[in-house]
């Protein structure tokens, strides 16, 4: 009996011990302050506490964004850990300003993990998807936390608002200083394909696309590759998407993110 018993709460704690490594609400996506869908520039200091800076070696360190998903795992995009001009040395949790943050602090990297058919180079960013284990745990506060992401592409449709956050250049193609807040919408599918079709680029099933604002001129850009794209629904944040590729900075084009639904059996069965 003794020997069934153990056995028992050994299966009881590995699966609690898997359902633990991929947080789900309510221990993610919340944060100390009550953002809204509103349209401005910066951020508030606490808010969106799981965007992550990634920081490379040399003049220009910070070229990337990405979000912490868990204590050990930052999401970003696979571009961000590709490149061959620039090594990237670790991650910032905590950052509002890139400059005097007292509340940031760096995690170096323990390993990289890019998805195995990510080719990158070529017109087509599929399985532009990529994580980053930290060296040592994440400590969590009000200006560190985990997001939640999302499971099922029907969390969006078409017109729908999402959130992207990041220190990348703003419209005008200047660099920024303080963690910016860029509001986008949702668009079709079909439309997106025909849009990047013309310049010979393919988007496949797994990205998700979205456009500037009606009379509002609010872009990703330079430096926000791997942002969490974001969307609040019953009281919790969940990212559904990552910053991938897009026009230039400034001008009216879709931007093609990552779609998180897509690759959630890739996430997790590579978080170890």
């Amino acid at each position: 009996m003794l020997e069934r018993t153990c056995l028992l709460l050994f299966i009881v704690h590995a699966f609690a011990y898997a359902n633990d490594v991929l947080p789900e609400a309510p221990n993610c996506g919340h944060q100390i302050i009550d953002s809204a869908m509103e349209l401005r520039r910066v951020a508030q200091e606490g808010e969106f506490p799981w965007t992550v800076l990634l920081k490379y070696d040399g003049a220009h360190p910070y070229r990337c964004v990405g979000s912490l998903i868990n204590d050990r795992y930052v999401l970003t995009s696979a571009v961000c850990v590709s490149a061959k001009n620039y090594i990237m040395i670790g991650v910032v949790v905590g950052v509002h300003r890139l400059h005097e943050d007292a509340r940031s602090k760096f995690y170096g990297i323990e390993m990289v993990i890019r998805h195995e058919h990510f080719e990158d180079g070529k017109n087509q960013f599929d399985h532009d998807i990529a994580l980053i284990k930290v060296n040592d745990t994440v400590k969590y506060s009000g200006y560190v936390q985990p997001i939640c992401l999302s499971k099922s592409a029907s969390l969006l449709q078409p017109e729908d608002k999402v959130i992207v956050t990041g220190w990348g250049m703003n419209a005008e193609g200047d660099p920024v200083d303080t963690k910016k807040v860029i509001i986008r919408r949702v668009i079709a599918d079909d439309v997106c394909k025909d849009k990047f079709a013309k310049y010979s680029v393919t988007v496949g099933d797994g990205c998700l696309c979205t456009d500037t604002l009606k009379g509002f001129k609010d872009y990703s850009c330079a430096g926000d590759g791997g942002a969490p794209v974001v969307v609040k629904s019953g009281g919790t944040w969940y990212q559904v998407g990552i910053v991938s590729f897009g026009g230039t900075c400034g001008h009216d084009f879709p931007d093609g993110n990552t779609r998180i639904s897509k690759y959630i059996p890739w996430i997790t069965s590579n978080l170890v």
